[in-house]
């Protein structure tokens, strides 16, 4: 059989299919590698093409059979082979810098889509290893441990998207997408998951309500009207909101409701509204069905309503609900009943609702933040707790209180507040109401070294203390007397301050400090009060 001949011309007309099937140049060349005519993946001619594609036109000519290279990991290809006096090339370019600039854009994305996902964000190759890895609080990818995982195998193998269980938490969501034939790129929610079966173990393990009204120290003027409303409240079954800033006790007044009330021996369930991922809230307050969702429990899962059941279910900042949930829990209060998520079951539940919030709740309804038909549904009976700057002839009985119970708790005597520090104590505004005097208390207890609180206990913001006067007067040391006192104190000093700083983070607690400072008891107690020396000196 004759070989038929293909013309110069029959090649030009075949390059733009070639250029667009390859992703790249497309070029006619003769033997030695000077390009006759080439075009892009677009069709248009292209100008000036030389480099490594033309030498490989100029072996393939010499050796007279086809030659070909590939690297990296977004592979540049090309190709060269001979048609008689000519050779014919093309390479994959265009199509691998897109590619590349791609691959670029999701390694700096990567991140945002992890602290979106709340979970990992990764991106994986064409076997489906592990190339880089992000975290929803990490602000740079890392690298991957290189592990391969079947999933993103196969989604790489068929270039369809997957949704299922994730490789890190079988209780988490993962998505797996193909980007191209290089690499893809997949998140989980696993961040979220774990933050809320954190939160559901904790609120677990606290299921039962252990403030009484005995727990209420101040039963001065300024309570005197918000316990005479709350224990109204526990005589019945109606919904409550506890209004009042931050630390002035309103988790310790829904406690002592439900302690008094005919449900004190049901659950007391606890949940921040706050604190809970907003996708997820659903699912934490009305459980789901088995198969509800991917990385759904086998079984399925109870939520709050059910927990709580026959007892209390206190919605601590109930401002922060999300206000599409906000419609069904007003439905659950008025029928009494809930549904699982993937289930049209309805479940009766008996739970009372207790709210509290540190913002003007009608507000948030002028707002439009928070709807008004659930805030009047709530709202039977509201109790405003003061502010401890409006009551401060409470603070002697409450400093009693705190310093006894730290005795008590830490196994030492109980300490004394000396007049002048009493004076500052008073005087003080107390931002943080009840919880900031109690964390003041427990900073002093753990830096006084004898029976008395004195004002050099208290924080600077709290005694008032110059620190410019102090500074002058170190300044005012003569050079010898201030080397001196500094090569004495310098370590002791770094010493003390770690100390102290692990001490206010255990609230004072020196056994959970000398625990982790990896020392005993009593060698905390010694160096407190090696540092308290150097610190006087």
């Amino acid at each position: 059989m004759s070989e038929k001949y293909i013309s110069l011309e029959m090649v030009y007309l075949a390059l733009p299919f070639i250029a667009r099937t390859t992703g790249g140049v497309a070029k006619v060349t003769d033997q030695e590698g000077v390009c006759l005519y080439a075009v892009g993946p677009d069709g248009e001619r292209r100008e000036n093409i030389e480099g490594t594609l033309s030498e490989i036109c100029k072996r393939a000519a010499k050796e007279g059979k086809p030659q070909g290279r590939g690297e990296g990991q977004i592979r540049r290809e090309i190709f060269a082979m001979p048609l008689g006096d000519y050779v014919l090339a093309a390479s994959n370019e265009d199509r691998a810098d897109r590619q590349s600039q791609l691959l670029d854009t999701l390694t700096e994305t990567l991140p945002l889509i992890a602290a979106v996902a709340e979970g990992e964000a990764i991106l994986f190759d064409q076997v489906g290893r592990r190339m880089l890895t992000a975290g929803p609080k990490k602000p740079e990818p890392v690298k991957g441990d290189e592990s391969i995982s079947e999933k993103c195998q196969e989604v790489m193998q068929t270039g369809r998207p997957n949704i299922g269980r994730s490789r890190t938490d079988p209780e988490a969501t993962a998505v797996r997408i193909p980007i191209c034939s290089a690499f893809g790129f997949g998140f989980n929610n696993a961040d979220s998951v774990r933050k809320r079966r954190k939160l559901l173990d904790q609120v677990r393990r606290n299921r039962t309500a252990k403030y009484t009204w005995d727990d209420i120290v101040s039963k001065g003027p300024r309570l005197k009207e918000a316990l005479a409303q709350a224990s109204r409240a526990s005589e019945n079954s109606s919904s409550v909101v506890i209004l009042g800033e931050s630390g002035t006790g309103k988790e310790l007044f829904a406690q002592a409701i439900h302690n008094a009330s005919c449900r004190a021996d049901k659950p007391f369930v606890a949940i921040n509204c706050a604190a809970l991922p907003e996708n997820l809230v659903e699912s934490t307050f009305f459980g789901y069905a088995d198969g509800a969702f991917t990385g759904a429990r086998k079984n399925g899962q109870t939520g709050l309503f059910e927990e709580a059941d026959g007892g209390t279910l206190l919605l601590d900042e109930i401002s922060e609900m999300p206000f599409e949930l906000q419609a069904k829990l007003l439905r659950v209060l008025q029928e009494g009943e809930i549904s699982r998520i993937g289930s049209s079951k309805a479940i009766s539940v008996d739970v009372r609702i207790i709210c509290t919030c540190n913002r003007n709740l009608l507000s948030c309804v002028d707002e439009g933040k928070f709807r008004a038909d659930l805030f009047y549904r709530l709202n039977v009976i509201d109790i405003n707790l003061p502010p401890l700057r409006e009551g401060k002839g409470d603070i002697p009985s409450l400093i009693s209180n705190f310093l006894l119970s730290i005795a008590v708790r830490e196994d030492s005597p109980s300490m004394v507040v000396a007049e002048d520090t009493m004076d500052l104590l008073l005087a003080y505004d107390w931002p943080g109401n009840v919880r900031e005097l109690n964390n003041v208390l427990e900073r002093a207890v753990s830096l006084a070294d004898q029976e008395k609180i004195k004002p050099i206990h208290l924080p600077p913001g709290v005694s008032g203390a110059n620190i410019t006067a102090i500074q002058d007067h170190l300044d005012g040391l003569m050079p010898k007397e201030a080397a001196a006192h500094n090569l004495k104190s310098s370590l002791a000093d770094a010493e003390f301050e770690l100390i102290h700083q692990t001490l206010v983070r255990h609230n004072g607690n020196r056994t959970r400090t000398a625990e982790e400072l990896g020392i005993s008891v009593t060698t905390l107690w010694r160096r407190l009060q090696r540092g308290k020396k150097f610190s006087r000196a």
